[in-house]
C-alpha cells in the first residue's frame, strides 16, 4: 500500500476519534507542534524512525517528545498504535493530512505573509480581515521578514500569490519595460 492512502487512512481514524471525544482541536495543537519539530530535525527523525534496531517504545518517546506539551490522552494513545503497527515513520504524513482535514471542516486557510519589516498587530489584523472577507475562511497566518522585499508584502494563501512588495512591483515595472 502507497504511503499516501495509509497516511489518509490513519489520519481520517484518528479525526474521527478525536471528533468524537471532542479533542480535535488538542490532537490539532498536538500535530501542528509535531509538524513544526519535525521540519526542524527531519534528518534525525528519519534516521531514528526507520533504524529497525531503535526500539519501538524509544520511537514512542521521539515522537512525543516531538508533540511536546500537552499531550492529548488520545493523540499519546495513537502514537502507540502507529508504533505498534510500524508506521512510525508515517507519522509527519499522517499529521499533515489530519491538519488538511481539521483546517477544511473548520474553514482555516494556511498563510504565509512576508514582509520588509515587523508586522504591526494591526496590519496583521487587517490581513486577517481580508483574508475572512475575500475567502469566507479563517487565517492561520505564519509571518515572514524579508528586508530585500523593500516595503509592501507578499500575500500566500494555499497555493495562491498576491505580491504588494515594492521589490515586486520593481521587478514587474522592470519587466514591463523590457517589452
Amino acid at each position: 500500500m502507497d504511503n499516501g492512502r495509509i497516511s489518509v487512512r490513519y489520519a481520517r481514524a484518528l479525526f474521527q476519534t478525536a471528533q468524537e471525544q471532542g479533542c480535535e482541536n488538542a490532537v490539532y495543537d498536538g500535530l501542528t507542534r509535531f509538524a513544526h519539530n519535525y521540519l526542524l530535525a527531519i534528518a534525525q527523525f528519519n534516521e531514528v524512525l526507520a533504524d529497525p534496531i531503535v526500539a519501538q517504545e524509544e520511537k514512542v518517546k521521539l515522537l512525543e517528545m516531538a508533540v511536546g506539551d500537552p499531550l492529548h490522552d488520545t493523540l499519546k494513545q495513537f502514537i502507540t498504535f502507529v508504533a505498534e503497527q510500524k508506521r512510525e515513520d508515517k507519522m509527519f504524513l499522517i499529521a499533515m493530512k489530519y491538519m488538511e482535514m481539521y483546517r477544511e471542516k473548520h474553514h482555516i486557510l494556511s498563510t504565509q505573509v512576508t514582509t520588509a519589516t515587523e508586522l504591526t498587530e494591526e496590519s496583521y489584523e487587517k490581513i486577517k480581515a481580508f483574508i475572512k472577507q475575500t475567502f469566507d475562511a479563517d487565517a492561520e497566518m505564519e509571518v515572514h521578514i524579508d528586508p530585500s522585499l523593500i516595503g509592501g508584502f507578499i500575500l500566500d494563501i494555499e497555493n495562491s500569490r498576491m505580491d504588494a512588495s515594492v521589490a515586486g512591483q520593481l521587478n514587474a515595472l522592470k519587466n514591463r519595460l523590457k517589452q
